[in-house]
């Protein structure tokens, strides 16, 4: 089983592990000794987890029919306004969210607040969501774009498994199994009439669910600007305003799974990060200068997603490779140690 970070210095990097815990946390009030301290999360049991029954006969979807659903999906993340009670399952937790999404002059704008556990809240705007690696578990409906989604057929097999009912709607249920080691499989319950996700899962070989995100309560009517303003002073707030895809990258990969290709970069105080999608699933990888004293290598799990940190030198100079994402650990591994500078 995978181990948290170690380093050798006798202090975190505490910008370093910011960073990543905006990545690969839900709760931001994890401080950087506790995930220094915190034990990996015990792998389930074989049975553990696993959804109970599938909803109807499981069939071969037909490229149109794939095709069609998954647009569906697209413009309904996109453009549709909504507003609702949610709640997520990972590592053995269930959460309960409120969930609020506008669109204000072509930009999606979103409010998710945490109803258990800390409180939290966040805030995001901005149509540029490849860049948007906030945490919130509806950040991988941004991935379901047009022009992201082209590819998906040669990455996935994808099956129609019926029909369901979720939160008082009729739902198209939809499976995509990856066509190869390197990504998760994904259960996605549809929206009949709109193409909304009402239920998203995110699928380990051999059936076992890493993460659960489903609609209890949803509302269609209109968003007014009042409802997309945060309820706490202490609430994150993300932009990601149209910056995001304009910087050059000096960092390439020597290896990425079959289709994973870059879709966003985005300079940072001490590096950059980098963000790869086969238009289902994403990574990001964090390049970052390392102090004189660190040396952090080692990975960590939370659910679906991983996280593994290895360090490379150029030009005398030291960074961190951080790699983040819901893929296999050994994919993260792999991703890592091909980072190189490209001049």
């Amino acid at each position: 089983m995978a181990k948290v970070f170690c380093c050798s210095a006798p202090k975190a990097n505490s910008s370093l592990l910011a960073f990543l815990l905006l990545a690969i946390f839900q709760s931001p009030s994890i401080s950087a000794q506790a995930v220094a301290e915190e034990p990996v999360s015990k792998e389930p049991e074989p049975n553990e987890n696993r959804e109970a029954a599938r909803p109807g006969l499981v069939l071969p979807a037909t490229d149109a029919e794939a095709q069609a659903l998954l647009a569906k999906v697209a413009e309904a993340v996109t453009n549709l306004e909504y507003r609702g009670l949610a709640t997520f399952e990972h590592v053995g937790v269930m959460e309960t969210l409120e969930v609020v999404h506008g669109v204000r002059n072509g930009e999606q704008v979103e409010r998710i607040r945490y109803l258990t556990g800390a409180p939290r809240e966040l805030v995001s705007s901005g149509h540029d969501a490849q860049c948007r690696r906030d945490g919130s578990p509806l950040s991988r409906a941004g991935l379901w774009s047009s022009s992201g989604l082209e590819n998906v057929r040669s990455l996935y097999h994808f099956f129609i498994r019926g029909q369901e009912r979720i939160a008082d709607r009729e739902a198209v249920v939809l499976e995509a199994r990856p066509r190869d080691p390197h990504r998760y499989g994904m259960v996605i319950s549809v929206d009949r009439e709109t193409g909304l996700p009402l239920k998203s899962m995110l699928v380990a070989p051999a059936g076992r669910v890493l993460e659960r995100f489903q609609f209890v309560e949803l509302d269609l009517a209109p968003i007014n600007d009042a409802d997309l303003q945060p309820l706490s002073n202490e609430a994150r707030k993300s932009d990601g305003s149209g910056q995001c895809g304009a910087h050059v990258s000096r960092w390439r990969l020597g290896w990425a799974p079959n289709g994973f290709k870059a879709v966003a970069a985005r300079e940072l105080a001490d590096g950059e990060m980098l963000v790869f999608s086969d238009g289902l699933s994403a990574f990001t990888v964090f390049v970052q200068k390392l102090g004189p004293d660190m040396n952090y290598q080692g990975r960590a799990t939370r659910g679906a997603t991983v996280a593994y940190m290895d360090h490379l030198e150029v030009n005398n100079v030291r960074y961190t490779i951080t790699v983040v994402g819901e893929i296999p650990d050994s994919t993260a591994q792999l991703v890592a140690k091909s980072v190189a500078a490209k001049n």
